[in-house]
């Protein structure tokens, strides 16, 4: 079995690796098209929430790494943690954050990442490492992502 992001039920194809799979209740608010909405209904989705505990973990790790991942994003990943299986998506930072937690990850239309990244946040304006805004050395609102 796997864990699928909605990537891969909207852009699913006829000739797709599997016919059932399992996700969460967020990605299903996700279809908004009846296209969508029909693609799921084809696949024998099942849908599951995730162990709390794992969730945590997931959310921790994200924060640590400087991850941008959705809620519903670390949700899908700590599904298929919890289900110990593998969670198929195109999403590079979703992949991303899978390899720091050792979790079996797939791409679906395109190969999946091989090298784990971490980000650090600095001030756009000075180039400081920050936590949170404003920059204590200049006092900047803006701050962005940096690979570390």
């Amino acid at each position: 079995m796997v864990v699928v992001d909605a990537n891969v039920i909207i852009h699913g194809r006829a000739d797709q690796r599997f016919s059932q799979a399992f996700t969460v209740p967020e990605v299903l608010e996700e279809m908004k098209s009846s296209e969508a909405s029909m693609k799921a209904d084809l696949l024998d989705l099942q849908v599951q929430r995730p162990d709390s505990e794992i969730f945590e973990q997931v959310q921790s790790k994200s924060e640590e790494i400087g991850a941008a991942t959705s809620e519903t994003d670390e949700k899908l990943l700590a599904l298929a943690l919890t289900r110990k299986d593998s969670l198929v998506t195109d999403d590079k930072d979703l992949q991303n954050l899978g390899l720091h937690l050792e979790a079996e990850v797939e791409g679906f239309l395109e190969d999946r990442i091989e090298k784990k990244l971490q980000w650090i946040s600095v001030c756009s304006n000075c180039g400081r490492e920050v936590s949170t805004p404003p920059c204590p050395r200049c006092g900047s609102q803006q701050v962005r992502r940096k690979l570390d």
